[in-house]
């Protein structure tokens, strides 16, 4: 992947807060599970990439916020991919988180042709009426699960809730929060899941969704500095938090030019062939998942459609 600078004004506060992460912790002696996220700099990071202007840095990065959330759900190894699909302005998105915490994934349109501002904008009628869907790829399984539900309030929030309810048979709340400054620029991110555990008495499980109204916004509680488990420690007290682990959650995409120079070298000769005589020069391929671009010149391409040539009469 390649890195986008970013903004000297944003780097200088993202230095000025604590590093991203999630913790991960339970509620009751074990009988609600969750996890908290502080994602500014992956946020901005994403943003950088995609070139996203607030609105569509609002939309992406709270999808990245689930994800990155939802990776300590899994395994070593394994992968979930979030995916909407809608017939609203946005008209979706993917993204995708590894085990590792690494995030990466795309809006399906950019920019959204809106005339509404991020602030107090509706995300139902970003999305309009659609799914959400989410797979898990299991390593060693030859299949994922996918599990997909109706969009209902169109805040990816609230529907991830939905799915786990409907898809899984989990009660489960999300919190997702950014704050911008009076530029558009993101100064803070985060998002919190809270997630029944088998055996959780309605009792407790009551006193957990009572509390979600009242908790601080995520985005602006980060934004001032504030850690993980001060928030913990600070506004779930009577719910007793154990923090179980602690993991890193960053932007991060796999791809590199020498995978993409293998994709074009196995591209069908006809293809390549014009590519070598016609261009245009540099052949440009791009990652959906994080925008990085990778240049391959008229020399490149001849020297794999010479190898493509030789391979064939070999």
């Amino acid at each position: 992947m390649i890195r986008a600078s970013l903004d000297e004004a944003i780097e200088r506060r993202l230095n000025s807060l604590p590093p991203d992460g999630a913790t991960i912790f339970t509620l009751g002696g074990g009988r609600v599970r969750g996890a908290l996220l502080a994602g500014t700099r992956m946020v901005n990071a994403m943003r950088a990439n995609h070139r996203l202007g607030a609105l569509e840095t609002m939309v992406l990065g709270k999808a990245y916020l689930c994800a990155g959330l939802l990776s300590a759900t899994i395994k070593e190894g394994d992968r979930l991919a979030l995916r909407i699909d809608g017939d609203g302005p946005a008209e979706g998105f993917s993204v995708e988180a590894a085990a590792d915490g690494s995030v990466r994934g795309r809006l399906f349109r950019s920019p959204i042709e809106t005339g509404a501002s991020a602030a107090g904008l509706d995300e139902a009628a970003l999305f309009g009426s659609g799914t959400l869907t989410v797979t898990r790829f299991s390593e060693g399984k030859p299949r994922p699960f996918v599990g997909t539900v109706e969009l209902k309030a169109g805040s990816i929030a609230s529907d991830l809730a939905s799915y786990y309810l409907e898809s899984e048979q989990t009660r489960t709340a999300f919190e997702v929060g950014l704050d911008f400054d009076r530029e558009g620029r993101v100064v803070g991110a985060g998002a919190l899941y809270f997630q029944a555990l088998p055996g959780a008495d309605e009792e407790f499980l009551g006193r957990v969704e009572d509390a979600m109204p009242g908790l601080p916004g995520l985005g602006r509680r980060f934004s001032e500095g504030g850690t993980r488990a001060d928030f913990l420690e600070r506004e779930l007290p009577a719910l007793f938090p154990e923090i179980v682990g602690e993991k890193e959650v960053a932007f991060s995409c796999a791809c590199s030019r020498e995978r993409f120079a293998s994709f074009l070298s196995s591209a069908s000769i006809e293809l390549l062939e014009d590519l070598a005589a016609n261009g245009p020069w540099p052949v440009e391929t791009v990652c959906h998942n994080c925008a990085s671009a990778y240049r391959f010149e008229k020399a490149e391409l001849e020297e794999m459609l010479a190898q493509r040539r030789k391979g064939e009469r070999g």
